[in-house]
């Protein structure tokens, strides 16, 4: 029997987003209690829902006395985090660690090989996903969503919360002039003869109502902003709390839609993967997966269709630095269930799986935090050339460095920046500093002669006021002059993929001839073959086809008439 000196102690452990501070109370023989007394955790992650750690894994700790309860898949972060701030308490108080870090629990007995019947099966939890659930409901289909982790929300969940939409009621009431032809065009002009202009024309014109719809659902938008200030119209729809270049505020529409779903009689399966999908005189009619808790295997049989919504391939990190050279040792900002499985279980049936030449490039200081986001200084190539207007939304500063090949970049500057983060780097001891451009060249490891080149090229540019090689803004150029230089070095980084499957204008899948393969259908990153060039273009553009898509998708398999 566990003896504990009796009272309440507090502990703290570190998760997605910083300290999660905990209180844990004790009688002689167990853990009464656990409250979480501050965090700034991920909505609909860390909780909000059923299957989140505050609602889950605690009390499982508590119901079986031990730090040994299997940890939610897809949120081990804060579940580490949990068991850390736990454990110091239990030393506080004079307990057993380790007799309650190898204290069994239950194991449920393996369920048995079973099938499912259902109208429409949809494969991910995201936006994508959910959008299809309801909609499927609301046209009167029996639905079972699929989701590979222990929780809902995928990539969505740990996004900035930002949905793109033109002509919406919010820009109106702010007197904002915009149109679904002007998002278009905007769109065109990023992606080039990558976008599949009839499909994304489609998006453009219903991205208001689908806003709306997102809305009616329980969606609730705090304001509008621009994702960068060279960026106009004001366009992007921020959820309660998400203002700025943010994650971890998605789950302001995931947790709204997963009740919704659950409320109208949907049926979740959690931690199953999808395997193969099931094809039938010509028709997908269902689709095989397993129970990764036990490895059992379900068999879903769909009346109506299949619909995938798994996500990319950015957590692949095979797959992602094979293809794309210039991603060696990149971050990604997406759950570890960003494998690429829906792909590649419809390219096994005969779907078209698109390579496409490049992915979502972003800039990042990893042990700082500091990214590309609006800073007005020099960033060169590993090699120390300069390649781009540095002053352009972040995404669009990783695609031009995506077409040099270079494995990251250096960020050049003075010392005088007005970004927290940034200014943090400077600090660091790993950061190289010099009190000339040569010296700082020899410390990156670059050859002196070019980026002495290239920063006078810079210097003179930002003299005569107009940058005639990449043409950014004359009020963002300041001269680096000293007395110090520093280099902050830039990893790439990267949470969404494009290219996968390819769909029609009805979400439909296409195999590699062009022709619909009947009765499978998908939306969002699993499909983004048709919706981007070199770059990510925008905040929310991303969620935004993929909440139209979702919808498009369920219509679809439902013989309903389209959006």
């Amino acid at each position: 029997m566990a003896t504990f000196n009796p009272g309440t102690y507090t502990g703290k452990g570190y998760g997605v987003r910083g300290k999660i501070i905990i209180e844990v109370t004790f009688s002689e023989t167990e853990i009464t209690g656990i409250e979480i007394i501050k965090h700034k955790e991920i909505f609909g992650q860390a909780y909000g829902l059923e299957s989140s750690p505050f609602e889950n894994y605690i009390p499982k700790i508590i119901q079986y006395q031990s730090l040994a309860v299997p940890m939610v898949v897809g949120a081990e972060t804060v579940c580490k985090a949990i068991v850390k701030a736990i454990s110091t308490c239990v030393k506080e108080a004079g307990g057993d660690l380790e007799a309650l870090k190898n204290k069994s629990v239950p194991i449920a007995s393996k369920k048995e090989d079973r099938i499912l019947e259902t109208d429409v099966v949809i494969f991910g939890s995201g936006i994508a996903g959910f959008s299809a659930a309801l909609e499927a409901q609301c046209c009167g289909a029996d639905v079972i969503l699929v989701e590979k982790q222990g929780i809902v929300g995928g990539s969505s969940a740990i996004c900035g919360g930002k949905i793109i939409a033109a002509g919406s009621e919010v820009q109106k009431k702010q007197g904002i002039l915009d149109t679904p032809q002007m998002l278009f065009n905007f769109l065109k002009n990023a992606a080039g003869n990558f976008l599949d202009d009839d499909k994304i024309n489609y998006f453009c014109y219903h991205s208001a109502e689908n806003l709306e719809w997102l809305v009616e659902q329980g969606f609730e938008i705090q304001d509008l902003e621009a994702p960068h200030s060279s960026q106009l119209p004001w366009r992007i729809h921020n959820s309660i709390g998400g203002e700025g270049q943010t994650m971890g505020w998605g789950g302001s529409f995931i947790v709204p839609l997963n009740n919704l779903f659950k409320e109208r009689g949907g049926t979740v399966l959690l931690d199953t993967s999808l395997t193969e999908l099931i094809v039938k005189e010509g028709r997908v009619s269902g689709a095989t997966a397993v129970d990764t808790l036990d490895g059992s295997t379900v068999k879903i049989m769909a009346r109506k269709g299949v619909i995938l919504c798994t996500g990319g391939f950015a957590a692949n990190r095979e797959v992602v630095e094979a293809r794309y050279p210039w991603m060696k040792n990149y971050y990604y900002n997406c759950p570890e269930s960003s494998q690429g499985d829906g792909a590649l279980a419809a390219e096994a049936i005969g779907a078209r799986n698109y390579h496409h030449p490049y992915l979502q490039t972003m800039l990042l200081h990893d042990r700082s935090g500091a990214g590309v986001n609006e800073e007005s200084g020099l960033i060169v190539t590993r090699d120390g050339k300069r390649f781009c207007n540095e002053y352009q939304f972040h995404s669009l500063v990783g695609a031009e460095l995506a077409k040099t090949g270079s494995p990251g970049a250096w960020y050049i500057t003075c010392g005088e920046e007005p970004y927290p983060l940034l200014n943090y780097a400077l600090t660091l001891s790993d950061t190289p500093k010099a009190g000339n451009i040569e010296e700082l060249a020899e410390k990156m490891d670059v050859a002196p002669e070019i980026l002495n080149s290239t920063v006078d090229r810079y210097n003179y540019l930002c003299e005569t006021g107009f940058d005639e090689d990449f043409e950014k803004p004359s009020s963002e150029l300041h001269a680096l002059k000293g007395p110090e230089y520093y280099a902050v070095f830039l990893k790439p980084a990267a949470s969404i993929t494009f290219g996968g499957l390819e769909i029609d204008i009805a979400a439909k899948v296409l195999d590699r001839d062009g022709r619909v393969i009947p009765g499978l259908f998908a939306s969002g990153e699993v499909a983004n073959t048709g919706n981007f060039g070199h770059g990510v273009p925008s905040c929310g553009y991303s969620l935004g086809h993929a909440l139209h898509f979702g919808r498009v998708a369920a219509r679809s398999a439902c013989g309903k008439e389209l959006l």
